[in-house]
């Protein structure tokens, strides 16, 4: 069976810990996902988003490690059961945290996939400008 994966790259003008912060704390996830978030944070516990009108996802937190935070998603829409989001931090040239992210494990690239990578897309701008500038903004209006 074929497994598709989106990828997206962002360079954000931030302290490591504060990057890190956003993607593992409930505070830090509402700042620049615009969810209404609960979980903990620990690995082998869940987050659940929900998005107003919008989807619901829950992620097992697989890996929360300096520089790698990955969730597993275990309840949303379409084709997003089963998937894995991973973001990589590491650091640029200049000295920006550079986040790679994954989400992989899609079993085609029809449907959510491509609604997804939009979307992924838009919402680590978010991540930089939550990060850089404490700005948020709806990821679903």
């Amino acid at each position: 069976m074929s497994s598709h994966s989106l990828r997206h790259v962002v360079n954000i003008d931030a302290d490591h810990a504060k990057v890190h912060r956003a993607l593992t704390t409930p505070e830090g996830l509402a700042g620049w996902t615009m969810a209404e978030v609960s979980g903990d944070g620990d690995v082998g516990s869940k987050w659940v988003l929900k998005y107003g009108r919008g989807p619901t996802f829950h992620w097992e937190i697989v890996a929360h490690d300096a520089d790698k935070v990955s969730w597993k998603c275990t309840e949303g829409p379409g084709d997003s059961v089963g998937t894995t989001a991973t973001f990589h931090l590491g650091t640029e040239p200049r000295g920006r945290v550079q986040v790679t992210f994954d989400h992989a494990g899609w079993p085609h690239d029809g449907g959510n996939f491509a609604k997804c990578n939009s979307l992924w897309g838009a919402m680590l701008h978010h991540l930089r400008a939550y990060t850089e500038k404490g700005t948020v903004a709806p990821a679903h209006s």
